[in-house]
């Protein structure tokens, strides 16, 4: 049962949740669990499904996955990041229709889903995202060109990607150098940064809020809005702020080490 705090909610008992996506065609959120990170996990990963007002509804919805990580919605079909590709998820049934390989990508993980449908998928330790029609998968903003990519939002005439920093350094767990915000153009990928963000914390998830768009620092656990010009801490949370959604005027925040997703209300 989900604990209420504040207008929002607080629902635990996932593994390493990585993301939470509020699906609005059948108005429940779901939550990709990474479960044992790598293929040590012999595909351990799984979606649950929760209902808007923080109520387990099935935990284990979809399974069999790797590591599955940002998700964004489409035509009843749900596209999930994982380590072995981008899975299409039929959502009527809680089916994998098929798994899109994205050929060359080390670490796809997060989703969205341009005017045109093209599904975008950023690949972070690769420093690339990648371009999905038609079944078909291409490296849009090529390798190398983005330092750490992970959250990615499509508005009308752009892409933006948040930058977690400059380099991961695996062997001490951390991340250095600051993260950013890109605008990246749908007709060329031409690359820019937006004013007033160009050092950032480790941007995971983005989504947009009131004409605002809203970030997740993962490792300070704050709630950021930009609007355009500057950067307001809106409220800190818990450190190891996944990839967020958005539900109306609420930010839903997966913690994976926390085991936890909560709902809490923006402004």
């Amino acid at each position: 049962m989900a604990a209420s705090h504040g207008g929002g909610w607080t629902l635990e008992g996932f593994e390493t949740p990585e993301s939470a996506y509020y699906e609005a065609g059948s108005d429940q959120i779901v939550v990709s669990n990474i479960a044992t990170f790598g293929p040590d996990g012999q595909m351990d990963g799984y979606l649950s499904l929760v209902t808007p007002d923080g109520e387990m509804k099935q935990k284990d919805w979809v399974t069999g996955l790797m590591d599955p990580k940002g998700m964004a919605s489409m035509d009843g079909k749900l596209y999930v990041a994982d380590a072995m590709g981008l899975h299409v998820v039929d959502i009527a049934s809680g089916t994998v229709d098929e798994t899109i390989t994205l050929e060359g990508a080390m670490f796809p993980n997060d989703v969205a889903i341009g005017p045109d449908g093209a599904v975008y998928v950023t690949d972070m330790f690769g420093g690339a995202v990648f371009r999905v029609m038609d079944g078909s998968a291409e490296a849009f903003v090529p390798a190398g060109s983005l330092d750490l990519p992970n959250g990615i939002w499509a508005q009308e005439d752009r892409l933006v990607v948040g930058s977690m920093g400059k380099e991961w350094l695996m062997d001490q767990g951390r991340i250095e150098g600051k993260g950013q915000l890109y605008a990246v153009t749908y007709d060329s990928a031409e690359m820019t940064t937006l004013p007033g963000a160009e050092e950032t914390g480790a941007i995971d998830g983005i989504v947009e809020i009131g004409g605002k768009l809203i970030y997740s620092d993962n490792p300070t656990g704050e709630i950021v809005a930009y609007d355009g010009a500057g950067l307001e801490t809106l409220t800190t949370t818990e450190a190891g702020a996944g990839d967020i959604g958005m539900m109306g005027q609420m930010v839903l925040v997966p913690f994976l080490q926390g085991g936890k997703i909560m709902a809490v209300p923006v402004e």
